[in-house]
C-alpha cells in the first residue's frame, strides 16, 4: 500500500457492545491499513468502556444520546478527515470484514482512478448466501435493488461498475466528501448510502464492487428479525418515506413524475403483497406513514 494513503474505519454503535467488538476486531486483526473510530449513540450498556478496555487508544466519540444513524455516521466522517484520512471505510457494526477487505477496496480505488466509491461482496453472516453483490438503480421508476440476493456465492471475482454500494460497508474517497458533502441527515436510516453515490456519479465519483473484498452481515441486527429481510414496522416506516424523498431529491422534471408513478403505483402494491405474505403486523400502516411523511415533505419543501 503506497505510503501516502491512510484510511479510517468508521462503525456507529447503540448498545450492541458484542456485535461491535467482534467488528472492531475484524479490522484491527484483519485489516490493520485501517485506523478505526467508533461512534457510541449514547449506550447504556457500557458499550465505551469495553470497546476501550480491549484497544487502549481506540478513538470512541460518546454522543451524549442517540441521534440516529446517519448524524453519527457523520460525526465519525468529520473526525476521519480531521485526522487526514484519505480513504473513509463506513461499515455497520453488524458486520464484519474479512482479512485483506481493505487492502483490496483500496487496489481497486487506485486502478481505477475515476471511482470514488468500492465495496465489497457480502454474504449473509456466517453463510455463503449473497446478501450484496452490487447495487442497481431504476433512474426512471426510482428504486433500487440487490439484483444478486439471496444466491449463493456466485465465485465471481471481477471489480466491475455499478449503480450504488450499500453503505454496510463501502470505501469513499475523502475527495469525494469534500465534493458532495456528507450523508444526508433527512434520510436518518436506509438511502443515504444510495443518495451519496447518485450525488457522487453527478460529479464525476464512480462506485465499484470489488468481490475479492469480502464481509459478512447479521442483517437486520438493529431494525428487524436477524438474519432476515422481515419487513418490520421501523423498517416499513423508512422505505416508505425514504424512497420517495429520494425521488424528490435527485430527479428532475418527466423522471420526476415516471419516479413518482413507480413509486405509488410499483413499489405500493409490492411492499403491500410483501409485508402480507410475511404476515408482519401493522407494518403496512407504517409504509403508509412514512410514505405520507414524505408527502409532507415533498410539498414543504
Amino acid at each position: 500500500m503506497p505510503q501516502a494513503l491512510r484510511p479510517f474505519a468508521v462503525t456507529v454503535n447503540w448498545n450492541r457492545a458484542k456485535d461491535t467488538l467482534e467488528c472492531v476486531d475484524s479490522l484491527l486483526q484483519g485489516n490493520p491499513e485501517a485506523e478505526v473510530v467508533v461512534v457510541d449513540n449514547g449506550s447504556n450498556d457500557g458499550s465505551s468502556a469495553l470497546l476501550r478496555d480491549r484497544y487502549p487508544g481506540l478513538t470512541v466519540i460518546e454522543n451524549p444520546q442517540n441521534l440516529g444513524y446517519v448524524k453519527g455516521v457523520n460525526i465519525g466522517i468529520r473526525t476521519a478527515l480531521e485526522k487526514g484520512a484519505t480513504h473513509v471505510l463506513l461499515i455497520n457494526n453488524d458486520a464484519v470484514a474479512h482479512p485483506g477487505m481493505v487492502k483490496e477496496l483500496l487496489g481497486s480505488l487506485e486502478r481505477n482512478p475515476s471511482a470514488g466509491i468500492a465495496g465489497p461482496k457480502i454474504f449473509y453472516y456466517g453463510t455463503d448466501v449473497m446478501w450484496f453483490n452490487g447495487g442497481h438503480f431504476n433512474d426512471l421508476l426510482g428504486f433500487s435493488t440487490h439484483p444478486l440476493m439471496d444466491r449463493r456465492d456466485d465465485g465471481g471475482d471481477v471489480e466491475r461498475e455499478v449503480n450504488y454500494v450499500t453503505g454496510c460497508a463501502m470505501m469513499v474517497r475523502s475527495q469525494v466528501f469534500r465534493d458532495v458533502g456528507l450523508f444526508d441527515e433527512d434520510f436518518d436510516i436506509y438511502a443515504e448510502d444510495l443518495d451519496l453515490c447518485l450525488r457522487a456519479k453527478e460529479k464525476g465519483h464512480s462506485s465499484w464492487l470489488v468481490p475479492k473484498a469480502t464481509a459478512e452481515h447479521k442483517v437486520s441486527l438493529s431494525t428487524g428479525v436477524v438474519g432476515t429481510n422481515l419487513m418490520t414496522p421501523y423498517r416499513s416506516y423508512y422505505y416508505g418515506r425514504n424512497m420517495l424523498m429520494m425521488v424528490r431529491k435527485r430527479m428532475r422534471g418527466t423522471r420526476f413524475i415516471t419516479g413518482f408513478l413507480g413509486q405509488t403505483f410499483i413499489l405500493l402494491p409490492y411492499y403491500f403483497l410483501l409485508i402480507s405474505m410475511q404476515k408482519a403486523r401493522g407494518s403496512f400502516i407504517q409504509y403508509l406513514k412514512g410514505y405520507s411523511q414524505a408527502m409532507i415533505w415533498m410539498v414543504r419543501s
